[in-house]
């Protein structure tokens, strides 16, 4: 017993929050988790927006979820019950034609020959290059990041350990990790194809959640984040959650509360509370002071250290970085109730995420409306249907159907009133060139801008990623070099969130390798102390 409230407390129930408390109280910890909202999950939620009309209000799709945190917690047992989607992917060419990426290779080349032979016979090339790449980083998902510029002994061993996996790679398969983790994605799908709208859809995936555009260099890398998950052991598969996103955190919050854990809503913390360069514990808004030597924050890194602990705790260099620390987005999730499905051409879009976006060039213009102040004037729009795979999100047979679309500006000043409305309204034009009874069909919608973002998730700048994933803000330079480890320079205090290594998206890696890291100090602090309390007793 350490004589504190408890072993551990983490501030922020999103998923990488759930995730570390229930890994530590898998390890026997006594853990608390403090969620400021009525609800778990930070943005990985299933909300009511509509009387009996249920939504995966930010997060959509899963895809990123590690198989091996869905396996140590038992994820599936507490109802984690993924649907996958097939097609996993779909476009719409120049002619209105339909573009299904089908998860049988074959299948998605006939239905991309019918546009475009050439495209078609070079897909699976590149999708064997990307995967090439794609499994040199996949292991180091759930490690952290090498400790560049230690002479650790440990360290130096990691690091010569990622080298010597690069090493192996041929000269060609070097030339491609290079270029993909610094070209933009724009050049890179250029370099291999010739439709636009193909070029166009895969670009979007290519910009999800950052602040640029497709011809800004190293977007090729955010193609390649989201290529990095599987569902169900197929690579790149992408599905629904039974229940909405939200079932992802309830299920891992049962999984942390059947190994013991105290998991806390509408506890709102207003402080980290720090004494001798040690963590003491919480205080909550309400003035309720609870007690720990160990303190994890999901929250977003600069709320962390220059809000709940405060930037005079840290190294100047710390509190330097954090406030040079990007975290602009240009992300707005639109989600609407209908009376009925979209009457697409082909009902298999029904069952997909559908990409609208008809080229490089239509993004990149999109991206530079944002940058001028605006929402796009033309934005790129992803949807999907969940209601048409898991009816049980409405009680009354309505349809859900969400988007997740781009650009808009970061900031309120962009979104002067009726500018969401205008929008979502372009956003429905464009989607009823494909199924023209959605106009009609309206019964409710929201539209989360970026201050929408920040306001309710704790999104700081409507970063989705919880800080722009550019390549001098990931891996030992997420969130900061003396961070980006998730342990911090205040003894007890670690980050768990997505503003650490690997970055965002719902993967649940930095809440399993926060407690790992916090688990392997406990470890390494009852070793060093044995020898001097037997010394003492001596």
């Amino acid at each position: 017993m350490t004589g504190s409230d408890f072993d551990a407390i983490v501030v922020g129930g999103g998923h990488n929050g759930l995730t570390a408390a229930a890994y530590l109280s898998r390890a026997g910890l006594r853990v608390c988790v403090l969620e400021r909202r009525e609800l778990l999950g930070g943005a990985c939620v299933t909300e009511e927006i509509s009387p009996g009309r249920r939504v995966s209000r930010a997060s959509y799709v899963v895809s990123m979820l590690r198989p091996q945190v869905v396996a140590d917690l038992e994820l599936k047992r507490f109802g984690y019950d993924p649907i996958p989607l097939d097609p996993p992917f779909a476009t719409f060419a120049a002619d209105g034609t339909p573009i299904l990426f089908h998860n049988d290779d074959a299948k998605a080349r006939k239905s991309l020959a019918r546009v475009s032979p050439r495209d078609a016979a070079k897909m699976p090339e590149f999708d064997a290059m990307m995967e090439r790449v794609a499994d040199v980083l996949r292991p180091m998902m759930l490690r952290p990041p090498p400790a560049l510029g230690s002479r650790h002994p440990g360290d130096v061993l990691e690091l010569l350990r990622e080298a010597g996996r690069a090493a192996g790679l041929s000269r060609r398969g070097l030339q491609d990790l290079y270029r993909v983790m610094t070209m933009s994605v724009g050049d890179l799908l250029d370099d291999w194809f010739e439709n636009d709208a193909l070029k166009g859809a895969y670009a979007s995936t290519g910009v999800v959640g950052v602040w640029a555009g497709p011809r800004t260099p190293g977007t090729a890398y955010n193609l390649l984040h989201h290529e990095l998950g599987e569902l169900d052991g197929v690579g790149g598969a992408w599905g629904h959650v039974k229940g909405g996103m939200g079932a992802i955190s309830e299920a891992i919050a049962a999984s942390a509360r059947a190994f013991g854990a105290n998991v806390r809503v509408d506890a709102a913390v207003a402080s980290i509370d720090v004494a001798g360069g040690r963590v003491t514990g919480v205080t909550l808004e309400d003035g309720e002071s609870i007690t720990a030597p160990i303190v994890l924050s999901g929250a977003h890194p600069k709320t962390t250290v220059l809000e709940l602990v405060g930037g005079e705790h840290f190294p100047e260099e710390v509190v330097t970085d954090m406030e040079r620390y990007r975290s602009r987005g240009g992300s707005v999730k639109v989600n609407w109730i209908l009376s009925e499905p979209p009457d697409f051409p082909d009902p298999a879009l029904l069952h997909t995420s559908l990409a609208i976006c008809p080229s490089i060039d239509y993004l990149e213009r999109a991206w530079q409306d944002a940058t001028l102040g605006k929402p796009a004037a033309g934005p790129y729009i992803e949807v999907e249907v969940p209601t048409a795979i898991d009816p049980s999100l409405t009680d009354d047979g309505t349809t859900v159907m969400t988007m997740f679309t781009q650009y808009g500006p970061h900031d309120e000043a962009g979104w002067p009133d009726g500018a969401r409305e205008a929008y979502a309204q372009r956003c429905l034009d464009i989607v009823a060139e494909y199924a023209p009874n959605v106009r009609e069909n309206v019964l409710h919608y929201e539209v989360l801008a970026p201050p929408d973002l920040e306001r309710i998730f704790g999104l700081v700048g409507g970063s989705i990623f919880q800080g722009e994933q550019g390549l001098d803000q990931m891996a030992f330079m997420r969130p900061s070099p003396l961070l980006s480890r998730y342990a911090t320079p205040v003894h007890g205090l670690y980050l768990c969130g997505a503003g650490t290594h690997p970055g965002g998206g719902v993967i649940a890696a930095a809440g399993h390798n926060a407690a790992q890291r916090v688990l392997k100090d406990r470890r390494k602090r009852r070793f060093t102390e044995r020898p001097f309390k037997a010394l003492s007793r001596a």
